[in-house]
């Protein structure tokens, strides 16, 4: 199967790997936003069949994508992917940050964020979406690891609860409080 993000057209494989949302397309529009123009490094974490890393890879060429993942099938998606739309993507299997660059300029992340008890994501493959405890531990383990990862002038973009946010290396505890009171509000 097929899908369309941010104009491109993507290979899927729904019930194996999380199927890409166009709500996705607004954390793609803030990093080309905040890179520019000017060269970088760019990590996608969690990248499942590539689509941020690859759109952010074809949108501006002048920047390096790294792009990780747990899953073998979603590496393998993502570099068919890349491979069809002439994308220059490196791709790593590991948990989180796990063998990617240091000095990076910019990590996004779309990361599993809902309690293992959330129903309604039947069709998704329960990794891609559930997290465990309260739905924030794979953002807590990224936050705990990512200032080693980002480049004195880095910043994190990542998506939750389908809005974007955005935090400078140094503003990194302030995300995670952010993250913490958007569930406890909603619990």
């Amino acid at each position: 199967m097929t899908t369309r993000f941010h104009g491109l057209t993507f290979l899927t494989d729904p019930g194996r790997v999380f199927s890409p949302r166009a709500t996705s397309e607004k954390l793609v529009d803030a990093a080309l936003d905040r890179l520019g123009d000017a060269p970088a490094r760019v990590a996608d974490i969690g990248t499942g069949s590539g689509v941020l890393a690859i759109t952010l890879a074809v949108r501006a060429p002048q920047v390096e994508v790294w792009a990780s993942d747990t899953c073998a099938r979603a590496l393998a998606l993502a570099s068919r992917n890349a491979e069809r739309l002439g994308a220059q993507v490196h791709l790593v299997k590991g948990d989180l940050l796990e063998g990617l660059p240091r000095d990076l300029d910019l990590i996004v992340a779309n990361l599993p964020y809902l309690p293992p008890e959330t129903t309604g994501y039947e069709q998704e493959p329960g990794a891609a979406v559930f997290s465990t405890g309260d739905g924030l531990d794979h953002y807590r383990r990224l936050l705990a690891g990512a200032a080693d990862h980002l480049a004195p002038g880095g910043g994190l973009l990542i998506q939750f609860q389908g809005e974007v946010l955005e935090a400078e290396r140094s503003e990194l505890p302030w995300l995670g409080s952010r993250l913490e009171s958007l569930v406890a509000t909603a619990a």
